[in-house]
């Protein structure tokens, strides 16, 4: 099985961040095979929905505009409210029973997240907020990468490749798998050989939580540099092959100092590369893989088949 016939999995998953969405705009991202749209309305609702005018077929994310609280197809200019509903024409006559299709959308983090299920069904959890809900991440990068939510989530737990790959050592301390979340204490330190990354270069400590296979989200503490980062790896299947991968950056403390909202901003800016060029090793690897369901592990390789057991509630019976 390559890695492209792993199905889409069940659950959240980010396709922007909060300051991508201003109330008026109107966004198209590729979803799971098709696009989605989302807008924000004056009063700052997110809705995100099928793409097309059940009027006459126009694609709402070119040339779609927000009108109030309403969205406004391009072609005829039918306007429709936040529940979908067909409110009024161009042509000032009663408007259709018509209606768009909504998509469960949640914001957590500063980041908008879609709900997936491959029959069909509505949310069966939510992602915890790690940080206030007016938070939103000022650093934040992302990626077109051949490869699956799966396989970039177990490199979280693959303790085996951090020294050939990152020039890291890796040590999973805890790992615990409740429902639908795994939280993972390790840490992590140079291999003895010169890193240009940033986190890999330093002993590092990170609790890691993960919510299904489009969110983690992570605390590391640097004590050489009495520093702590957060930062969230998001990975959103776009089709079969390709996943978008988000990674967004909050710098919390530095020098065992609380920052300021203007110096996080600022930091969380500049350590965004930073932390994206020591995780973007792995790219080249994924993009040439292939998925082995029954791998011949060995000592070092860290908790890789409790980790699969985990993931394998997020396929639904109708994607196997």
């Amino acid at each position: 099985m390559t890695i492209s016939q792993l199905p889409y999995p069940d659950g959240w998953f980010v396709v922007a961040f909060r300051d991508e969405l201003p109330a008026g705009r109107v966004l198209t991202r590729r979803f799971m095979g098709e696009d989605v749209v989302l807008y924000r309305t004056r009063s700052g609702l997110v809705r995100a929905v099928r793409p097309f005018c059940p009027h006459l077929g126009a694609h709402l994310g070119h040339g779609g505009t927000v009108d109030g609280e309403d969205i406004v197809c391009p072609f005829h200019r039918f306007a429709y409210s936040p529940d979908g509903t067909c409110v009024r024409t161009e042509y000032g006559t009663p408007p259709p029973r018509a209606r768009l299709t909504l998509r469960e959308v949640r914001e957590v983090d500063g980041a908008l997240a879609l709900w997936h299920h491959a029959r069909g069904l509505p949310p069966a959890w939510e992602i915890p907020p790690s940080t206030p809900a007016a938070f939103s991440p000022a650093g934040h990068v992302v990626h077109t990468v051949v490869a699956h939510p799966q396989d970039v989530m177990e490199n979280a737990i693959d303790t085996g490749h951090g020294r050939p790959v990152h020039r890291m050592d890796t040590e999973v301390r805890r790992i615990r798998c409740t429902g639908n979340t795994m939280e993972v204490d390790l840490s992590t330190s140079p291999a003895g050989v010169r890193s240009n990354g940033y986190l890999v270069a330093n002993q590092v400590h990170y609790d890691l939580q993960v919510h299904g296979l489009g969110w983690l989200a992570a605390r590391a503490s640097i004590p050489k540099l009495r520093s702590c980062i957060r930062f969230w790896t998001m990975p959103t299947p776009v089709d079969p092959r390709h996943i978008e991968l988000r990674i967004a950056v909050n710098v919390e403390e530095a020098a065992g100092i609380a920052l300021p909202h203007w110096a996080t901003k600022l930091l969380s800016k500049a350590f965004a590369p930073l932390i994206n060029r020591d995780g973007s090793k792995d790219f080249p690897i994924w993009r040439h893989k292939t998925y082995i369901e029954h791998p011949k592990l060995a000592k070092g390789d860290g908790p890789i088949m409790e980790y699969r057991r985990w993931a394998g509630q997020f396929y639904s019976e109708a994607s196997s």
